[in-house]
């Protein structure tokens, strides 16, 4: 992630887990995706409840409902805005990827 006065960026984060295995399903890596995007943002003083903008990048657009189900429940309302890009992923057997700008709490820059 990069802190840029009040808030942080994270880069294309996928469903990676830390030891580099890839889950199988789109809803595992959704979840593992937004772990690793939280992980950046609390290093960077923020939390998931500090994100305005997600921009989720998907392998094949008929996975948005499996990869919302999951966002949906990592996320409070009102949802940060979000855009939803159909590409291809670098690594073989990704469903989705995501980056993130979450605005640092007062007081944290």
């Amino acid at each position: 992630g990069n802190i840029a006065g009040a808030y942080v960026f994270t880069a294309e984060e996928g469903g990676s887990k830390p030891d580099g295995t890839l889950p199988k399903t789109v809803e595992e890596q959704t979840d593992q995706a937004i772990n690793n995007i939280e992980a950046i943002l609390k290093a960077g003083g923020c939390a998931l409840s500090d994100v305005t903008k997600v921009v989720v990048y998907l392998s094949d657009l008929k996975n948005f409902s499996a990869m919302n189900g999951v966002y949906a429940k990592r996320f409070a309302q009102p949802y940060p805005v979000r855009s939803i890009i159909q590409t291809g992923l670098p690594e073989p057997g990704a469903f989705v990827a995501m980056d993130a700008i979450a605005l640092r709490p007062e007081g944290g820059y």
